[in-house]
């Protein structure tokens, strides 16, 4: 009697356990990375904030989540059959944070594992949260799937609350773009930078600045109104500003930085973001457009041999065209007119001179 009771006890404290066993979620890790503005890197701010959290329905995850940033869920999934158990095959972990993403859901998985009894595999799921999220608690849902080599499915799902916060000032630039971002020859590029209010305040006196000593900019807009991402539209709560950018032609080459600079209360630095402008040299630039375009013309142009010409040119006598000229000139009256007289003159001076010696010898 007493053997069937031991074996009823034991069989009571192994069933729990056989019950439980298979695909378990064990542990749960969730880390933060923080976009780089510069508000963030002023509070002291660590660029990431993580958290072990317990596993456990409508767990609070202890990390704080602001908008824009990107979160990491660490998920340890374990076989927890024994011995000769079933190897889990295409094992995966899929996150749903739902209604986050403007009333939608934002859902990620991992990659696939395969687990053998008594193995665990850690899954990294990563998400990037909106910008223009509301403040608040989220369902967040993690569930590992997996099957034996039979296709028994096992399954398992964790319910837990991930939440978003607000700081009441946070304006960020969320864009630059520059093109094109080298130039040579034709030195005109355009910046372009984008800016947006993710805080819970709406803001009226929001400047933006595009700046570089080196290339002589210096713009300046003041008194951009952002309103607050809780109530405003896309266009209400962004603002986006354009600038046409030529350089001077006797730049040199080089890297040149621009900063875009994000004020709040049109003096306090809140964000800073920099771009390379990347001036070629123009002659290098222009060779290599040149060989691209007259190449084929070139060849159009060969049966047009140029080099005939010119020996025709300098093998052509010039003599007949100097004796032509001379003869000419022979033949033209003013010649003549210019040689009789010159024959009178003659004639005159010896009849002088003879009527001299004439008179000398009387």
């Amino acid at each position: 009697m007493r053997i069937i009771i031991l074996l009823l006890i034991f069989a009571l404290l192994i069933v729990p356990t056989s019950l439980a066993a298979g695909l378990e979620i064990t542990e749960i890790d969730a880390s933060v990375d923080y976009d780089e503005a510069y508000t963030y890197r002023v509070e002291d701010r660590d660029r990431k904030d993580s958290a072990s959290v317990p596993v456990g329905n409508n767990t609070k995850i202890g990390v704080d989540v602001l908008p824009g940033s990107n979160v990491t869920f660490t998920i340890r999934v374990e076989n927890t059959f024994q011995g000769e158990n079933p190897d889990l095959r295409g094992v995966f972990v899929t996150i749903t944070i739902e209604d986050i993403d403007d009333g939608a859901d934002l859902d990620e998985e991992s990659i696939d594992f395969d687990l053998e009894p008594g193995d665990d595999y850690r899954a990294d799921v990563k998400f990037a949260i909106p910008l223009d999220v509301d403040a608040g608690a989220y369902n967040t849902i993690i569930e590992a799937e997996g099957d034996d080599k039979n296709e028994t499915p096992y399954a398992t799902k964790v319910n837990l609350k991930l939440e978003v916060k607000k700081q009441s000032h946070d304006i960020r630039i969320t864009k630059v773009l520059l093109n094109p971002g080298i130039i040579d020859c034709d030195r005109k590029t355009r910046l372009v930078a984008e800016i947006a209010n993710a805080g819970s305040n709406a803001e009226n006196q929001v400047a933006l600045e595009f700046k570089s000593g080196n290339l002589g900019i210096n713009s300046f807009d003041r008194d951009i109104s952002l309103e607050s991402s809780d109530e405003a539209s896309d266009e209400e709560k962004m603002h986006t500003k354009t600038l046409n950018i030529e350089v001077p032609s006797f730049l040199r080459a080089g890297a040149y930085q621009i900063f875009v600079n994000l004020y709040w209360k049109n003096f306090v630095l809140f964000d800073q973001k920099t771009v390379d402008l990347i001036v070629n040299d123009c002659t290098a630039g222009a060779t290599k457009t040149e060989t691209k375009k007259e190449g084929p013309k070139q060849e159009v142009k060969k049966p047009e041999v140029v080099t005939v010409i010119q020996p025709k040119i300098s093998e052509a006598p010039q003599d007949p065209i100097t004796s032509s000229t001379e003869l000419s000139v022979l033949n033209s009256p003013i010649f003549l007119s210019m040689l009789l007289g010159g024959v009178i003159i003659i004639v005159f001076a010896v009849v002088i001179v003879f009527g001299y010696l004439k008179r000398s010898r009387v």
